[in-house]
């Protein structure tokens, strides 16, 4: 049986898991909470669920954890992939954009810097090369509805392992993807801490609570970089979960997916200018993957578009429920 490459990460998510010290983990764990992260839809999918924590009935032993956590591993295939190609569509329209201000004289020098090996060098060298970016993004678009719908082969587990996680860029999809994961299952033992009860079924209330307790955890305890990587994560997170069910449908538990991922997109939009153009490559992404002709384009300014972007999004949301 061939894993996901995105279990080489797991480590890294767990030190992710333990710098997070407001929610204390630890405590919950000693009041049976299962330690071990339970990985279902493992061989190659299809996806059943994303996430979530169930209450466990003790029969033999008193000492057994009494509630789990459960990921799936093809979602979380599918959501280092989407980290992927956001990080990779942003930056390159970055990189390009800034190209086409240089003069002459300075496009000269950038392109003798290229020329040496430093990390900055070989990131851009990766990135100029704008159709290909976009090529390979709509690849692995593909592959990710593939993961949603059907059982992948041995053959096609190990095309996988041709994705790139060990350059620069590489390494910054992973730390994107650790701390989108660590929301999630951030989320997930929220809904232990804050007592919520895991015998009946979830509400609004429950998930908005959960929602909050995960994001204002990381906010809390992490600071510079992390901190910036880390509210990327929970907005790629949120907005993955709109790749898993296209409709925008009001499910009764959860919140509308989009006023959801709205809500937090407002939160943190002041932290960073980076912010409003990762929101409109994620959106631009989910067009290009429920082939949405009429999603608003890339062509003003992030700031701009991402405003068109979100009252379109509500529109269409609206319109579904």
């Amino acid at each position: 049986m061939m894993y996901f490459p995105i279990y080489r990460l797991n480590g890294a998510i767990t030190k992710t898991l333990k710098k997070i010290i407001s929610l204390d983990i630890t405590e919950g764990i000693r009041e049976g909470l299962d330690p071990m992260i339970h990985f279902v839809d493992e061989q190659g999918g299809p996806l059943s669920i994303v996430a979530k924590i169930t209450e466990r009935i003790v029969v033999m032993n008193e000492n057994e954890s009494k509630r789990y956590v459960t990921i799936s591993a093809t979602y979380s295939q599918m959501l280092w992939m989407i980290c992927s190609i956001v990080m990779r569509n942003h930056d390159s329209v970055a990189i390009n954009n800034e190209i086409e201000r240089m003069s002459p004289e300075e496009y000269a020098m950038y392109q003798q810097e290229l020329l040496s090996d430093s990390i900055v060098a070989r990131y851009e060298r990766n990135l100029q090369e704008e159709k290909k970016v976009f090529s390979d993004s709509a690849e692995m678009l593909n592959k990710i509805e593939i993961l949603s719908t059907r059982k992948l082969l041995n053959e096609e587990i190990e095309q996988l392992y041709a994705y790139d996680m060990t350059s620069d860029i590489g390494v910054r999809i992973n730390s994107l993807y650790v701390f989108a994961m660590s929301f999630i299952l951030l989320h997930e033992f929220s809904h232990h801490s804050l007592n919520h009860d895991l015998k009946q079924e979830g509400t609004k209330e429950e998930e908005n609570e959960a929602d909050h307790n995960a994001y204002w955890a990381l906010y809390s305890d992490l600071q510079g970089r992390e901190k910036k990587t880390a509210l990327l994560g929970v907005l790629c997170a949120l907005v993955s979960l709109i790749f898993v069910d296209t409709s925008l449908e009001d499910d009764g538990i959860h919140p509308l997916p989009i006023e959801r991922i709205f809500y937090f997109y407002d939160i943190v939009k002041d932290e960073s200018s980076n912010y409003a153009g990762l929101m409109c490559h994620l959106f631009y992404a989910w067009a290009v993957y429920t082939h949405d002709e009429n999603m608003p384009s890339l062509d003003d300014p992030y700031e701009e578009t991402i405003e068109k972007i979100r009252s379109y999004m509500v529109e269409k949301e609206t319109k579904n429920n």
